[in-house]
């Protein structure tokens, strides 16, 4: 994808609607009858991002298993690669920040939800799954947004172990006994 692409090289301040035209090879009249605006494919991008990782949680021992999934740590090395030279992601999106906040929290959540359903279909929850879902869309953007913008003090697989004993934690909390 072209605006993947782009995100390697610069921050998501420093790319134009021009600039994802010109790397996509497509007109202006293409992308707006795709796009309204550059933020609708910057979530785009994230929700196939957040539906490669969620792969990994098809079963309840994958939610529940206290090691991260391998596509965890794979997505958490790629932005801590790609990221080692960027602005924090409120000042990178500038205006767009609450909105871009609001939406990948509200479709990670989405999806989030599905896959508990799918995973724990014979499974009774204490916790509301929407409550569930969003907390755990919550934590996942908050530690993404720590390894685009934080100190490097804690190794990607530290992170990543972390994530996933945090969503053990949540998910076996809600689980009905």
């Amino acid at each position: 994808m072209a605006f993947q692409s782009l995100l390697r090289h610069r921050d998501y301040c420093d790319i134009t609607v021009a600039d994802l035209i010109e790397q996509a090879n497509v007109g202006k009249t293409t992308f707006y009858r795709h796009y309204s605006r550059k933020l609708d494919v910057f979530v785009e991008l994230h929700q196939q991002v957040f539906s490669r990782l969620l792969e990994a949680y098809a079963t309840p021992e994958q939610w529940l298993n206290s090691h991260p999934p391998p596509a965890l740590v794979s997505m958490l090395e790629i932005i801590n690669h790609d990221s080692g030279f960027r602005r924090s992601l409120p000042y990178q999106l500038g205006n767009d920040w609450n909105q871009a906040s609001k939406l990948l929290k509200g479709d990670l959540a989405k999806q989030i939800a599905r896959k508990l359903t799918v995973a724990f279909k014979t499974q009774r929850f204490d916790i509301e799954i929407t409550e569930l879902s969003g907390t755990l869309a919550a934590l996942i953007i908050e530690v993404l947004a720590q390894v685009v913008e934080g100190p490097k003090r804690s190794s990607v697989n530290d992170k990543a172990a972390t994530l996933q004993r945090l969503i053990q934690a949540l998910v076996r909390a809600a689980i009905t006994p």
